[in-house]
């Protein structure tokens, strides 16, 4: 008889400590269209709870009405690999389908769930009742170093074989397979068409009832208890096995996010950030926050949000009851701007133009970001580097606005309680800082809060973000700098930074915190935290947060963009190049790492890539067995077999790079003779001179054309002139970590990824590569697109990093937008003026 049973049993992992198998056996054909929907339900880890069995079942309903009556001619096949990036491979195979799904296989254990099955088309008393299948199950979980004993079944039935092999598994997995098998070899032709209809009008009846209110308990059946403790008794021994060797750490990302958005509703969970209650569940909704009846009359021209200085017209003025309060003229956009442009024009000092720009921001909120947008490469410096690092050594002196969130260590305990005074609560973004390291200018504490706000102005200014879903927050922890200790104007803690361990509970305690209150996918930019701190709270929390630090893989990513589109200009490649570093702090080692998989990407092996990475820090080539030290676990990867070399000079003689980068903060460093010997070994030597601001930077663009006599590919962290060199003109690029962290921190966002994978800021560099156009910017020895089309770069690059995240699963977003770019663009924030007075509409009273 025709009969078609598809059993579906999912694999889940419960704080990545046991493997259960839940579900229920389902007539459902799978074909390679439905891999990615499959894909994501794999990842699911609450299917033993009633409303994800129920959203389980429902969403593969569909596909079973869709297909069963279908002969089957592909099979799919569905991997999940070490890499966690999940493909289909097709075949043709007339009367089979297949899915196969691995997971990551060790010394010493292998898990496979393979669930295969035949089908036969032939005709029978139901018309059209389609094709003919038995399904052949197998998942057992089996140690490798067993007896090789093999155990044949046979499973007949309508002449069709299926021959199933279990090899060194143990009793219990061969248990479960006879409990499951027997069942099928035992049912009579009679009882499994009994079985079908009885089946086939349950799923009628469940068909109806979808969408509508069922206050009955509804359970999907699921495997029998005695089956489930089978399962359960082979795998005791896998949580300790994954917690010795890492299994599943840092690759099995679409796993965690997924674990981590859900894991708090888990009754199992015991840890206190699992089951504390959370201020915000589910997803954001994407249309405005603003209501309409909150505010009006002068609490708009109060309200930075809500004041429209001069561009409030005049019915508004009359209806909120403000007319009189502002002078009788109307100002247009661009009139308002003009004005803001001439005042900021009339300030002579940086300092003084970064403090009017602040003041506006906090007068006059769009018309500031207006007056930004309006000229991008004039205002960036301003808001942000170099300016932005002559405001954080003055901070407390201009400090004038309340603006963000200071945390201090003594609030540690009550972290969670600070963040709920913040007045906004639908935070997308938040930058961080303990003001440990603050550009190339050391300790500066809590005057280092002028880096989150100015990184924040440019999520905005650049990416879109609506300015009340960005949080900036500085913990204070106290400073080593004296000279700001006995500064009495100091506006932070007076003491010296706290011990490592009670530093990292107070930030365990501030990343919990902030989850509870804004939600898993609230983004968090760490942002100048001290070397050791910056690496190790990224290891920490990359695989559990959506979390990033700009320092180590926003300037890897923009660094490694421009050495990308140098090759664009040679067409070559980076794997045929030395490369040497002036410095090996974050910066220096995250773009080293990121160069490796650049390399590898490019055939080279991940050994001989290291070969090509030179570094020098403070106490020389970073060697193997170096008699002075200093070499801590992230230098010693880079570590080379040679004889120590004590001055840069000498390392540029000994190692003949093709490139040289500096981020060593010390201004200078690329003397005439370094680069006059980069020219001499290079035909185009590459000289990136990163440090920043400004004064710190290890040569500047002039100084590079005119040593390497115009032959060099220069770039720097901070902006300079167009350099002219016997007669033609040099455009310099600006290596500004500006063209990528607003952009990946929009596509995060917006997809809902939970985790900001390695592979996001590899592939953002490519983007921001192929963006560079040959004619108008790499031939004027340009390596980056102009500043003027920065915003249009950042929406670019959110477009590419949410179509990783979908095609990779790490997005949380449902259903997948279709026009990705225009569905970013209408998140994004508007500059222009809302109206001031509500909506109206017409009502029938009759």
């Amino acid at each position: 008889m025709g009969i078609q049973y598809f059993q579906l049993l999912e694999m889940y992992y419960q704080n990545l400590r046991q493997l259960l198998v839940v579900h229920r056996c389902l007539r459902i054909g799978i074909n390679p269209s439905d891999i990615n929907p499959l894909a994501e339900i794999i990842s699911n880890r609450q299917l033993p709870y009633q409303r994800k069995r129920q959203q389980l079942y429902y969403r593969l309903l569909p596909k079973y009405n869709q297909h069963y009556r279908q002969p089957i001619e592909n099979v799919g096949k569905l991997q999940l690999i070490s890499g966690d990036k999940a493909f289909i491979r097709t075949s043709k195979a007339v009367g089979n389908q297949g899915i196969n799904i691995s997971v990551n296989s060790t010394n010493k254990f292998s898990y496979s769930l393979a669930i295969k099955r035949a089908c036969e088309l032939f005709s029978s008393c139901y018309e059209n009742t389609g094709t003919a299948a038995i399904t052949a199950l197998r998942l057992l979980p089996k140690k490798i170093h067993t007896t090789t004993a093999r155990v044949e079944r046979e499973l007949w039935t309508n002449k069709k074989c299926w021959r199933v092999s279990t090899s060194g598994t143990s009793n219990v997995s061969k248990k479960v397979w006879t409990l499951y098998s027997d069942k099928y070899t035992t049912q009579s032709n009679n009882i499994m068409k009994q079985q079908y209809l009885k089946t086939k009008s349950e799923t009628i009846k469940k068909q109806k009832s979808y969408g509508k209110a069922n206050t009955k308990s509804f359970k999907l059946s699921i495997l029998a208890q005695n089956i489930r403790k089978a399962f359960s008794e082979t795998l005791d021994t896998v949580p300790l096995f994954k917690q010795t060797h890492g299994l599943f750490k840092g690759s099995a990302l679409k796993y965690q996010q997924r674990f981590n958005y859900t894991k708090d509703c888990d009754g199992d969970q015991s840890d206190d950030r699992q089951l504390a209650p959370r201020d915000r569940m589910g997803f954001w909704g994407t249309g405005g926050g603003d209501i309409p009846g909150k505010i009006c009359g002068i609490g708009r021209l109060r309200n930075k949000k809500y004041n429209k200085g001069l561009g409030f017209n005049f019915t508004e003025r009359q209806l909120l009851g403000i007319h009189g309060l502002l002078p009788c003229v109307y100002e247009d956009d661009k009139k308002q701007i003009a004005r803001c442009v001439a005042l900021l024009d009339t300030f002579e000092k940086p300092l003084h133009k970064f403090m009017y720009l602040y003041t506006l921001s906090e007068n006059n909120e769009r018309l500031f970001f207006k007056v930004f947008a309006s000229n991008i490469p004039k205002i960036l410096p301003l808001v942000y580097t170099p300016v932005v690092g002559l405001a954080c050594q003055n901070y407390s002196m201009i400090y004038s606005h309340h603006k963000g969130l200071f945390i201090s260590i003594k609030d540690k305990g009550h972290v969670y309680d600070v963040l709920k005074n913040y007045p906004e609560n639908a935070i997308r973004a938040i930058v961080v800082t303990d003001g440990e390291r603050i550009l190339g200018l050391g300790d500066l504490g809590a005057n280092g809060m002028g880096i989150p706000i100015g990184k924040l102005a440019l999520y905005v200014g650049l990416a879109g973000f609506k300015p009340e879903h960005c949080l900036p927050i500085t913990l204070d922890v106290g400073t080593n700098n004296d000279t700001l200790l006995k500064d009495p104007l100091y506006i932070g803690l007076r003491q010296k930074r706290p011990k490592c361990e009670i530093f990292e509970e107070f930030i365990e305690e501030f990343m919990q915190a902030v989850v509870r209150r804004f939600g898993q996918n609230c983004l968090i930019q760490f942002e100048d935290f001290g070397n050791f701190n910056a690496f190790g709270l990224l290891a920490k929390y990359r695989d559990h947060y959506c979390t990033f630090n700009d320092d180590i893989q926003g300037t890897a990513s923009v660094g490694a963009a421009g050495l990308l589109a140098s090759t664009r200009i040679k067409g070559d490649k980076l794997s045929g190049k030395k490369f040497l570093f002036f410095g090996a702090g974050e910066a220096c080692l995250g773009l080293a790492n990121l160069l490796i998989k650049v390399m590898v990407e490019e055939g080279v092996s991940e050994a001989d890539a290291k070969k090509l990475i030179w570094m020098f820090d403070s106490k020389g080539l970073i060697v193997k067995n170096r008699p002075k030290g200093g070499l801590t676990e992230y230098k010693e990867v880079f570590a080379q077999d040679h004889a120590p070399v004590d001055k840069l000079l000498d390392a540029v003689k000994t190692i003949k790079p093709a490139v040289l980068i500096g981020g060593s903060t010390i201004g200078g460093a690329f003397t005439p003779e370094i680069l006059g010997l980069m020219a001499e070994y290079n035909e185009t030597p590459i000289i990136f001179a990163l440090s920043n601001p400004t004064h710190k930077a290890e040569c500047t663009a002039e100084q590079a054309y005119t040593a390497t006599k115009g032959k060099c590919l220069f770039a720097s962290g901070s902006p300079f002139n167009p350099v002219k060199y016997n007669g033609k003109t040099y455009h310099t690029g600006q290596c500004n970590n500006s063209y990528c962290f607003p952009g990946i921190a929009l596509g995060v966002v917006c997809s809902g990824m939970l985790t900001v994978p390695e592979d996001i800021f590899y592939i953002t560099a490519q983007k921001l590569a192929d963006l560079c156009d040959v004619e108008q910017d790499l031939k004027v020895g340009r390596l980056y697109p102009p500043l003027e089309k920065i915003t249009t770069i950042s929406l670019e690059i959110a477009t590419h990093v949410m179509q990783y995240a979908f095609d990779n699963c790490l997005a949380t977003l449902h259903p997948e937008p279709e026009n990705k770019k225009e569905y970013i663009k209408n998140q994004m924030y508007k500059l222009d003026y809302p109206s001031a007075v509500p909506k109206t509409f017409d009502i029938k009273t009759k």
